[in-house]
């Protein structure tokens, strides 16, 4: 797996302090390699905060990365009025990416969800509730993404905001 820009870490520390890899993987869909995530937390359960960093492999449009998002949200069982209001704000976030874009949405406890394209800010979100309905996306037992959710967690547990109780990808 290709190294992520060398801006990601860094670029997190204003937002959350000390964030440490928790674990790496590839999203691969239908055979094509889509992005490289990473997944950094401040503690062990992500209380402090985390991030998720996704570095780009191919070229998307932000609108099928908002679509691709919200119908991840449905599939989760998020309401509809929720998905529409969401919806309508990660259009005005979610750039088009190229391959080497990256993609960092990062939770900020009491603040919310700060989405950043390069490292720079282009955008939040507030409230627990859309954090849990992103981040589940990817960390939820129940993605459609589980090798992707092992790799990410690894051996300890997905971020408290996501899987109150402790589910180990083992």
């Amino acid at each position: 797996m290709a190294s992520g820009p060398v801006h990601a870490k860094e670029s997190l520390d204003p937002y959350v302090k000390g964030l440490q890899l928790q674990g790496q993987g590839r999203m691969t869909f239908w055979g094509f390699d889509v992005y490289d995530a990473r997944l950094y937390v401040g503690d062990q359960r992500g209380q402090t905060g985390f991030a998720l960093d996704l570095n780009y492999l191919r070229s998307l449009k932000g609108s099928d990365i908002t679509k691709r998002t919200i119908d991840e949200m449905q599939r989760l069982g998020v309401s509809e009025a929720n998905r529409s209001a969401w919806g309508k704000k990660l259009d005005g976030i979610f750039p088009d990416v190229v391959s080497g874009s990256s993609l960092t949405a990062i939770h900020v406890p009491g603040r919310g969800t700060v989405f950043l394209h390069n490292g720079k800010s282009v955008g939040e979100i507030a409230g627990e509730d859309f954090a849990r309905a992103f981040f589940s996306i990817w960390l939820d037992p129940k993605t459609a993404a589980p090798k992707l959710r092992m790799a990410l967690i690894g051996q300890a547990c997905a971020p408290l905001i996501v899987a109150p109780s402790c589910e180990p990808s083992r």
